[in-house]
């Protein structure tokens, strides 16, 4: 029986070597530009995508946009609802 042992636990997984939230962001609108006959229009918007997330995501990767997105969006947004508030600093019960 072969048991494969990970090296690296926190990297995140891959399609066609790249990051998964980058290869959705890349395969949706070419998949869209097939389907509606514009491919070259669905891959100028998917390397636009592209190019425009890896600058938002920097070099802290998805975890630095969910930081951001805890301290910036409002207390009430969406999945940040559970989260408590970012602007309390000091929590005494």
């Amino acid at each position: 029986m072969d048991t494969r042992i990970e090296q690296r636990l926190q990297d995140p997984p891959r399609v066609l070597m790249l990051p998964a939230d980058e290869a959705i962001l890349l395969g949706l609108p070419v998949l869209m530009g097939l389907l509606g006959k514009q491919v070259i229009t669905g891959v100028i918007v998917a390397v636009t995508l592209w190019m425009i997330w890896k600058r938002i995501k920097g070099d802290t990767g998805l975890e630095g946009v969910a930081a951001a997105a805890y301290w910036f969006l409002p207390t009430g947004f969406g999945l940040l609802k559970e989260l408590p508030d970012a602007s309390v600093d000091l929590w005494e019960a």
